[in-house]
């Protein structure tokens, strides 16, 4: 787990262009795909997340977003 500040939160939500309503609530560095003949998982590059975004009404928005400080060692 990592904390981001509130400036890279913004920029995130700038990214895929999403309302302040909506929070980051998941994220993680592996893209999986169902192809209908099993699943396939595909690590993203380093600083790269998929995101889990849901606003106060419970609607999600998903989407593949930059963390520049993840392209650091913490």
């Amino acid at each position: 787990m990592i904390a981001i500040d509130d400036a890279q939160y913004e920029n995130v939500r700038q990214q895929l262009q999403l309302p302040a309503g909506y929070m980051l609530v998941e994220a993680t560095r592996m893209l999986m795909h169902q192809t209908g003949n099993g699943l396939v998982q595909i690590p993203l590059p380093l600083g790269y997340v998929v995101g889990a975004f849901e606003n106060l009404e419970g609607h999600r928005q998903y989407g593949v977003v930059e963390l520049t400080r993840l392209k650091h060692p913490i």
